[in-house]
């Protein structure tokens, strides 16, 4: 018997391997997402939360603890980056944000900065939540210790095969079926412990472009909140 025909035979014999969903628990599928995720340093995310109060939704461009995206608030769009420790938001959207509450200063920012990015002070930061936001490492630990997880099947997810994992809160979590098994989308109920608001009924938040290059700088050309006060 030629080499080929022994070839074909042994192929014919042979099975395909086992999908990952069905080699591993949802406990595993929810493990393995929460490492990746957890270690990547860089990725997109989009976020869609409803509260109280409304829907807002956000996309960010994270690159460790560089931020670049926008949110969008009761028909308020804000552009907002943070590098390297320093946070400016586009001066339209900051006109725009402070018109309701401080005239005069939207006054100054439309004059003096309405094309440019805006400096803002130090604290400003820390009082978006954004950080807390875009935090993958937290949430994936908290998806992790998340109890009483079933496998749901299979679908595509941003063009990506993914095995769905619910857990016992009714939310449910996505993971990419090939390695190394990223989350890809996360929805959560108001109940779930791993949202991130205690206002938060729901909340979905979509991740691509994990472990790939993201560039954030400084913006050009940017003027310094303070000046504008002073100026």
């Amino acid at each position: 018997m030629s080499a080929a025909v022994v070839a074909l035979c042994v192929a014919c014999g042979s099975s395909a391997a086992a999908a990952y969903e069905q080699t591993h628990s949802a406990k595993q599928i929810v493990s393995d997402a929460s490492k990746s995720t957890g270690s990547a340093t860089s990725f997109h995310l989009a976020v869609a939360v409803t509260t109280q109060n409304g829907q807002a939704n956000a996309d960010f461009d994270v690159a460790g603890t560089n931020v670049n995206g926008k949110v969008t608030y009761q028909g308020t769009l804000v552009r907002i980056m943070h590098v390297d420790g320093r946070t400016f938001v586009y001066g339209a959207d900051l006109a725009q944000f402070l018109a309701t509450s401080n005239a005069q200063a939207a006054a100054i920012v439309r004059a003096k900065a309405i094309d440019k990015w805006v400096l803002m002070p130090e604290e400003f930061w820390s009082s978006t939540g954004i950080s807390e936001l875009t935090d993958m490492r937290k949430m994936a630990d908290c998806l992790q210790a998340a109890s009483g997880l079933k496998k749901k099947g299979t679908s595509t997810v941003s063009g990506k095969r993914a095995v769905e994992v619910d857990d016992q809160l009714t939310s449910q979590i996505y993971v990419d079926t090939a390695s190394p098994h990223y989350l890809l989308r996360v929805a959560l109920s108001g109940t779930d412990t791993c949202v991130t608001g205690s206002a938060v009924s729901n909340e979905t938040l979509d991740l691509s472009k994990l472990g790939q290059k993201l560039d954030i700088a400084v913006p050009d050309g940017y003027v310094d909140a303070q000046t504008l006060a002073t100026g």
